[in-house]
């Protein structure tokens, strides 16, 4: 049986499908569904595991693209409301995405100064998060950090970031899973009156049948059918049965003799006429500009309370440096000393020539090897800035493009942050070296070609960051990233002409080596190097200009990974 609301419908689904996979692998998760919700009403969907509840949900939501039919909320299509107003749209996967060490006070401040046009007074801004709190029933818990919440409060925070925008709709998946049988109740009452109480259409996936009669309707789904839309007395009495949890292994076994043959699926004579647009009390999110230094604020609180970051950060810059001067100990002095005064006594010039390619041999190899080292560790440290900044918090960043957040505001907060560590490094390398080694060269011009050099692979690794589905995968192809940059660079050892001018664009560590050493031209250091290698030793300021172009073009890459993780969440 399917019976449909007689109000307008603030909800309207019209033969939707939805079908994943191509040829023999093609499946049909949704089978031409047809429902229709009216505003200001509390339903759940409800179904054995695998019959498409949440694919039904997030295609309600504009998460989940359609093979075929139509979505609108509002008379709007799902897509366009998603794009023009993403705030009117909220939806909650089953498990809540948030930075665990911030406080719930701070959570609702961020997403109210994120997603609350500029337009609202800060006045307003402040009465309608203490509401959204007391709505929320949260207030005992505000000044506690997220990680340190049971599951129930967890979800009523995650439902009370998603009231801070608003939103018309609420589309929420299993957010009952787990709950204890008190907190399972109290969290569906809440909901029925968030939907009577504000006027809102609530959607909500769920396993638990307990509270369904709270619910103004439930959708029924057997495998990604439509089997019924109606209350819950009618559900029951439709189906002659005082146990739900029962009714799913009815229809399961139906399944598995062959009896079940599914239903009529043209049912769009039983919907109610097609909605005719109109709008919502929703305005769209801030600007870019406005976000940045939000996203700024909140970077940096959550930079100094990561401890350990911290501690890794502090240790990589003390121990590196100390590395390259252990490293040139021994070998500097040699270098100061070398020889390059005229003899005239032939035998002695001769023997004076022979120590001299002798030591030279062995001084250009401790120079050059001093370059590279130097470049190498920082590149380890600008990998160990960005491949994980981006992957570590995805599902974050997913949840916050949903509500309107800009790509690019958010990749630049997190080039700004890059910035800052490496101007850091850099300089405290450059310094150290050269104070406590005694190394020659302008401190300046050193620092400049470091510092570009570290940025240029913290930025390559931000946009592997940006790309990868997981901070661990970030993080291992960032290191084989770290790791070809010796080889490939020519400093060791020379390679293939046809070698060297595919990868040599493409490996910061050449740029680095070849502009640290023309910082020696001056110096015999650069002579004795430029007399012992056969690889080109690349001009100064065309070392800087192709490291800022690796800068430019990953921030550019990085920003496009994540406007595309947006585009598949709107």
């Amino acid at each position: 049986m399917h019976t449909t609301a007689k109000m307008d419908a603030a909800i309207f689904v019209e033969n939707v499908s939805v079908t994943v996979g191509q040829g023999r692998d093609q499946k049909a998760l949704l089978r031409q569904i047809s429902i229709a919700v009216p505003e200001g009403s509390f339903i759940s969907v409800i179904g054995a595991s695998g019959c498409g509840k949440s694919t039904l949900i997030r295609a309600l939501a504009g998460i989940q693209r359609v093979s075929a039919g139509r979505v609108l909320l509002a008379g709007h299509p799902v897509e366009t409301l998603r794009q023009q107003l993403p705030l009117a749209v909220g939806y909650l996967p089953q498990f809540g995405a948030f930075h665990g060490d911030l406080t719930i006070a701070e959570i609702l401040h961020f997403a109210a100064a994120l997603r609350l046009p500029a337009s609202v007074p800060q006045s307003t801004r402040d009465q309608w998060c203490q509401h959204v709190i007391d709505l929320a029933r949260i207030r005992p818990f505000l000044q506690q950090k997220y990680r340190t919440l049971s599951g129930g409060q967890m979800r009523r925070i995650a439902l009370a970031e998603e009231l801070i925008g608003d939103p018309a709709f609420l589309f929420l998946d299993e957010l009952t899973s787990g709950l204890d049988a008190y907190s399972e109740h109290a969290l569906m009452a809440w909901l029925k009156e968030l939907a009577h109480g504000l006027n809102k259409t609530v959607v909500l996936v769920t396993h638990a049948v307990s509270n369904l009669q709270l619910c103004d309707s439930l959708v029924f789904l057997h495998e990604g059918r439509l089997c019924f839309q109606g209350t819950y007395e009618e559900f029951l009495r439709t189906h002659e049965t005082e146990s739900i949890e029962a009714l799913f292994g009815v229809y399961q076994e139906a399944s598995t003799r062959g009896e079940f043959s599914g239903y009529d699926a043209d049912r769009s004579h039983e919907l109610p006429p097609v909605p005719t647009p109109h709008s919502l009390n929703t305005a769209p999110p801030p600007s870019s500009l406005r976000q940045l230094p939000v996203l700024v604020r909140r970077q940096f609180i959550l930079m100094i309370r990561d401890k350990t970051q911290l501690i890794l950060h502090l240790a990589l810059l003390i121990t590196f440096p100390l590395l390259v001067a252990i490293f040139a100990t021994k070998g500097l002095p040699q270098v100061r000393n070398l020889s390059l005064k005229i003899e005239t006594n032939i035998i002695l010039t001769m023997s004076e020539d022979l120590n001299y390619l002798k030591e030279s041999f062995s001084a250009a190899s401790l120079v050059s090897g001093l370059a590279m080292f130097q470049v190498i560790l920082l590149t380890l440290m600008g990998a160990n800035n960005g491949a994980r900044e981006i992957a570590k918090e995805r599902d974050v960043l997913e949840k916050e493009l949903r509500a309107g957040l800009s790509p690019w505001a958010y990749v630049s907060t997190k080039s700004l942050l890059l910035v800052i560590l490496c101007l850091a490094q850099a300089f405290w390398m450059t310094w150290f070296v050269k104070t406590v080694c005694g190394f020659p060269g302008h401190l300046s011009s050193q620092f400049e070609i470091l510092f570009i050099t570290t940025l240029a692979m913290s930025m390559t690794c931000l946009a592997i960051s940006a790309v990868s589905k997981s901070p661990e995968r970030a993080s291992l192809l960032a290191i084989y990233l770290v790791g070809l940059q010796l080889p490939l660079s020519g400093a060791v050892l020379a390679l293939p002409e046809i070698v060297s001018t595919f990868c040599r664009p493409f490996i910061a560590a050449y740029w680095g080596w070849s502009g640290y050493l023309k910082t020696l031209s001056a110096y015999r250091h650069y002579d004795i190097v430029r007399q012992s290698t056969d690889t080109t030793i690349a001009d100064f300021n065309q070392c800087l200009l192709v490291l800022g172009l690796h800068v430019i073009i990953a921030g550019t890459l990085a920003w496009i990974f994540v406007s595309r993780t947006s585009s598949k969440t709107s």
